[in-house]
């Protein structure tokens, strides 16, 4: 009998489904996994390119009339962060199981609104963290969990970009995004982090944000895609934060999409009373009694985390596993970004519940 291929559909055809979801759900329909039936972007013509492109049956301009013109085993949310929620329960409560991208939505509230649309409708959903499936990261991840670091306390979390403001989608607009660079690419390396340290649960924050770049019409920011009215930037372009744990575990984060620093840098670190990991360089720092040791990796298997994310999630559909991105790890997360945004608004420690 012929395995059951799944029924996929992608709502948002923009620039990160093209560049890391599309293909990839493409090149499962070429091992006969799965078929990818619909693809949905409010953009009419960016929508048809991507019909034509990845083979899609039909496109869409309405994720309602897509979800409603077909039985999809799995949905892939792609959109800017403002949709996520409404688009991920659509296709919970229409028998899908959802991929969607990270930030998994703009509140917590909208986090917990998913997380009980997929409970409810016994659906599978995972927040799409790609670091998490990246060589270096589950060379790591072994390391932890033999217990090699002894007991972990703190943490380091930064991701900083030289000038890297997003130039295409509206990254730069609060009420679409949030956030700018903490819930762009800060939520990637926080996520990594609380994951190489075992998931511990977050219960207070402190943080600063500023808009420091970004708004200025004499500078060029945009290194990436056309340059943007600088009098729509209404978001944060740095942020920085303490974050502390059950356990008094704790972790410093850092992010921006500009700032004066000599190049684009990037690394999480965890220390333990036996040992420490950093992703860069990736390796295992600690001692041996006489001497302090290192262990770093000559080689690690050449794999792409969006790629990889993808077929896990694929694989978990088919034999009912459980994902290795839990939704209340995710939405632990955005109980941090959320914190860290009223902890600057409101200059104090915001308790995490």
């Amino acid at each position: 009998m012929a395995k059951k291929k799944l029924k996929v559909g992608v709502i948002g055809t923009g620039a990160i489904a093209d560049a890391c979801h599309l293909p990839n759900w493409q090149e499962l329909e070429g091992e006969g996994r799965v078929e990818l039936v619909g693809v949905c972007d409010l953009v009419k013509d960016r929508v048809e390119t991507a019909k034509e492109k990845y083979g899609a049956r039909k496109a869409y301009t309405s994720y309602t009339k897509m979800l409603k013109d077909g039985d999809y085993d799995i949905i892939d949310v792609c959109t800017q962060n403002r949709p996520h929620c409404a688009a991920t329960v659509a296709a919970l409560k229409a028998g899908a199981h959802v991929l969607v991208e990270k930030p998994m939505a703009m509140n917590a509230r909208e986090c917990e609104q998913m997380i009980a649309a997929a409970k409810s409708n016994k659906r599978t959903l995972m927040v799409a963290q790609h670091m998490r499936f990246e060589a270096q990261a589950e060379k790591l991840k072994e390391v932890v969990e033999r217990g090699d670091l002894g007991r972990i306390y703190t943490a380091n979390a930064k991701y900083l970009r030289r000038r890297g403001i997003p130039g295409w989608g509206k990254f730069h607009i609060r009420k679409e995004s949030l956030g700018g660079p903490l819930i762009d690419i800060g939520v990637h390396v926080m996520d990594l982090c609380i994951w190489l340290m075992g998931c511990p649960k977050p219960v207070a924050a402190s943080g600063k944000v500023y808009r420091m770049f970004g708004d200025r019409p004499d500078l060029c920011n945009a290194d990436w895609g056309t340059p943007y009215p600088p009098k729509q930037f209404d978001v944060e372009d740095y942020a920085t934060a303490f974050v502390r744990f059950e356990k008094g575990i704790t972790m410093n984060v850092e992010c921006s999409w500009a700032a004066n620093i000599p190049e684009e840098t990037g690394a999480v670190s965890v220390l333990g009373d036996k040992a420490g990991i950093s992703t860069e360089p990736a390796g295992v720092y600690g001692y041996d009694g006489s001497a302090l040791t290192s262990v770093k990796y000559d080689w690690l298997p050449n794999q792409e985390g969006h790629r990889m994310e993808v077929r896990h999630f694929t694989e978990c559909i088919e034999k009912k596993k459980p994902v290795r991105v839990q939704p209340v790890e995710s939405l632990r997360v955005q109980k941090i970004i959320d914190a860290i945004y009223e902890s600057s608004k409101k200059n104090k420690e915001i308790v995490i519940k």
